[in-house]
């Protein structure tokens, strides 16, 4: 990024020269489908999806041979007045959880020989409380968000996002109601009265910034934390890399939102893996214009439901493989 240039700005750039999929993938795909001699669709609404991916992948057929499941962790000081204990060792124990195996979606990635990774970012040390102060510098903002881009490192096909953070769900609800405006109840838990606190530290940290003339990376820094800038780097990696995405949850569809506030065909390479019962996770998706693959009741965003979509879309390659003349 140029050093005399305001480094969010050299980010929204990036998005804004997002490259496009390959059509004719996606077309050869589709021949392939068409040219089943019995009854179609031979594979339903799984055939829209992997039209997508070729697209995506740029390949004539696609496959998943190496999927990564990528969670990224952070800790909000948002929600140290509110939270029993201390927000970093909850934020630590959770992320020992899911590197010790001792998660479900660890078990589903290692089932079907997906890598997985934990991006820790900045666990051990919060982010500033968002009621009194901005997130992130916009410096520090910038460089969570290349954090995040090296995701790509890994050398996926195919990459599930999800969140572990610790205060990320307040976070999250402070930029979709930056974003989309409306109320703190609505983005932060209507109807749950344990989330009463949450609601509260939402309403102070949006009506504590200054938002006027504001752009959606303003709220990413302003809001976000190191975890959610993170994840909006990798959903611009991924794009430049030509690796389609999975998101995870409500917290990991801010991060998306947030790329498709800047350009809505920005997050085109992405699939809304699953629903879960997160607070307005469905009617963020709604704005931001995905369906979920499935929805199997999960209450978590760390990667487990749209681990499983993984699985069947796997699958589906195979299937679509021996379709191939």
């Amino acid at each position: 990024m140029a050093a005399d240039s305001n480094p969010l700005t050299d980010v929204k750039n990036l998005i804004l020269s997002m490259p496009d999929g390959d059509e004719g993938c996606a077309q050869s795909t589709r021949a392939v489908l068409e040219g089943f001699p019995g009854p179609t669709p031979v594979l339903g609404r799984l055939e829209k999806q992997l039209i997508w991916l070729a697209q995506w992948q740029k390949r004539d057929l696609p496959h998943i041979s190496r999927p990564l499941v990528a969670v990224f962790a952070g800790t909000h000081g948002v929600v140290d007045s509110f939270t029993e204990g201390d927000i970093v060792k909850t934020a630590r124990r959770r992320v020992d959880g899911l590197t010790q195996d001792k998660a479900a979606v660890r078990g589903i990635a290692g089932g079907m020989n997906a890598a997985f990774k934990v991006y820790e970012m900045g666990v051990e040390h919060p982010v500033a409380d968002i009621r009194t102060a901005e997130s992130l510098s916009p410096a520090e903002c910038a460089a969570a968000i290349a954090f995040g881009m090296e995701v790509v490192a890994e050398g996926a096909d195919i990459i599930v996002l999800g969140n572990a953070g610790t205060g990320s769900a307040t976070a999250a609800a402070s930029i979709a109601l930056a974003l989309y405006g409306g109320t703190a109840d609505y983005w932060a838990g209507a109807h749950d009265h344990s989330a009463k606190s949450r609601i509260t530290a939402v309403e102070a940290a949006v009506s504590s910034q200054s938002l006027d003339h504001s752009e959606p990376l303003d709220y990413l820094q302003k809001f976000g934390g190191r975890d959610i800038a993170g994840l909006v780097g990798a959903i611009v990696a991924a794009r430049h890399q030509s690796i389609p995405i999975l998101l995870d949850g409500f917290i990991v569809c801010v991060a998306a939102a947030i790329v498709h506030a800047i350009d809505p065909r920005g997050i085109d390479h992405c699939r809304a893996g699953a629903l879960t019962s997160e607070p307005a996770h469905e009617a963020l998706l709604d704005r931001i214009g995905l369906r979920p693959f499935h929805d199997f009741g999960s209450s978590l965003g760390d990667g487990t439901g749209s681990a499983l979509a993984l699985t069947v879309l796997q699958s589906a390659c195979h299937g679509l493989k021996a379709l191939q003349v």
